[in-house]
């Protein structure tokens, strides 16, 4: 288990990075021809076969365009200008902007403002007619304002649909899907101008998966907020969500729905929170690291507003189902849901958190887990661990200071516990009893240091499902008259 959250892989980003490269392949400057004057903009574009159409408009100096376009009814628009912040001569400078169609009924519209814009749009990677119906946009800066921005878009299959706009300054996203009808949307606004902007990484392999992205806010020191998704197999779906407010710096937020390699856990107070589940319950080291194994149906959803919150959900299996949704500053939030292929589904796993420098991690595995923890306040934490069968968790953290535990192993284990105010309890039900252990049930309430308030009944708490995200719009671009 301890593996699964400290090896490297491909998508692995420093979250303290506020210029990140996202790895994603750059528009490829097109040199000018001998003889041009000095500070020219440039382009080529390439077309065979039947029905394609391109249009460039370049405004400024040094802007530069490619287009190549292979394949039957491609489509594709660029426009770049310039006069940022009233400075004609220097408009517009160095941007790039390139698009690469191949196949049937592709689309694609670029569309820049401002100074040093990278714009790469690649559909249908593989020989062939293989890509069907693909929508790509990339929009970058308003009202003259944008810089130093990056967005690239690649996409293999049919019927995919990307769409992109990042608004003011330094702002990077990337986007790839591989396989039938996936859809991705990222909408960045770092403003105002002269903000460190967001950074956004958007992965989909397999067949119908759906993701969404938004992050605004600029206003703490260096404030960059970064969200990374990554779904592998069929139908799975996830929503991010970042405002970032305040004097703190930027939110993280990542996301991994069935993966065929190891995690990582890319910050310390990730790593922290999850090495107090583990001390709690040992027997998770043993855990595999899920390699090769899919997560069907998952969704999940993160929504952090403030600055510095963590937030990381991990998926495999079927059917699973996580969301965590964060106010204040420096809270950390993990998720992380049948870690091995035991053909476990059905998990649900609820983490709300009002206040600062709270801490909360479940860790489910198998089947029919249902897990509600909520903080309101600063400096309270929740480990809770679940595995076998129809276990379930609510945890309640009110007030300051509180530190709560729940271990269940085994069957039809339920937990409740209340805490108000710089408390502490631990719970254990069947602990290492993972088969035919009988059905525990716990209800513990405390309330103020001082003794102050008045119990209450504890009502169980049913967590809901997670809504997936609406469906990314298709859109279609008009015919170049």
């Amino acid at each position: 288990m301890k593996k699964l959250l400290v090896s490297a892989i491909a998508l692995t980003f420093s979250v303290g990075i506020y210029a990140q490269d996202t790895g994603a392949q750059k528009a490829v400057q097109v040199a000018q021809i001998p003889g041009s004057a000095a500070g020219a903009n440039t382009g080529e574009s390439i077309q065979n076969g039947s029905s394609n159409a391109v249009q460039v408009r370049q405004a400024g100096t040094e802007q530069s365009v490619l287009t190549n376009q292979d394949g039957t009814s491609n489509l594709a628009r660029l426009m770049q200008t310039g006069n940022v912040n009233g400075n004609q001569a220097l408009s517009g400078q160095l941007n790039l902007a390139e698009v690469d169609q191949d196949g049937y009924n592709n689309e694609s519209t670029t569309v820049q403002q401002g100074d040093f814009n990278n714009a790469y749009t690649k559909q249908n990677n593989d020989a062939g007619d293989q890509s069907l119906g693909n929508r790509a946009q990339i929009m970058q800066g308003t009202a003259d304002q944008a810089e130093n921005n990056d967005a690239a878009v690649e996409q293999d299959g049919q019927d995919n649909s990307a769409y992109t706009l990042q608004t003011y300054d330094n702002s990077d996203a990337w986007t790839i899907q591989n396989g039938v009808g996936n859809t991705s949307e990222i909408n960045q606004n770092a403003g105002p101008e002269d903000s460190e902007g967001h950074f956004a990484i958007v992965d989909q392999l397999g067949m119908n998966n759906e993701s969404r992205v938004n992050q605004s806010g600029a206003n703490g020191d260096q404030d960059r907020n970064v969200a990374i998704a990554r779904q592998t197999g069929i139908g799975n779906a996830v929503e991010q969500i970042q405002v970032s407010s305040g004097n703190a710096a930027g939110n993280t937020a990542d996301v991994l729905q069935g993966f065929s390699g190891d995690i990582t856990v890319y910050s310390a107070g990730q790593d922290d929170i999850f090495d107090a589940v583990n001390a709690f319950d040992p027997s998770l080291a043993g855990d595999d690291d899920g390699a090769g194994f899919e997560a069907t149906n998952a969704v999940a959803f993160q929504t952090q507003t403030g600055g510095e919150n963590d937030a990381v959900i991990v998926q495999f299996g079927d059917g699973n189902n996580a969301a965590q949704s964060q106010s204040g500053d420096s809270n950390i939030a993990q998720a992380i849901q049948n870690l091995t292929p035991d053909a476990g589904f059905d998990n649900v796993s609820t983490q709300t958190q009002v206040g600062n420098d709270n801490a909360a991690t479940i860790v489910q595995n198998d089947r029919l887990h249902t897990s509600v923890q909520s903080q309101t306040g600063d400096g309270n934490t929740i480990v809770a661990a679940q595995r076998g069968t129809g276990n379930y968790s609510d945890v309640t953290q009110e007030g300051d200071g509180s530190y709560g535990r729940t271990l269940q192993h085994g069957d039809f284990n339920m937990a409740f516990l209340t805490q108000r105010d710089g408390q502490s309890y631990s719970i254990y039900q069947n602990q290492n009893q993972f088969g035919g252990a009988g059905g525990n049930q716990a209800d513990i309430l405390q309330e103020g240091p001082l003794g102050t308030g008045v119990q209450r009944g504890f009502t169980p708490f049913s967590a809901s499902g997670v809504t997936a995200p609406v469906q990314v719009a298709t859109f279609s671009l008009a015919p170049i008259n």
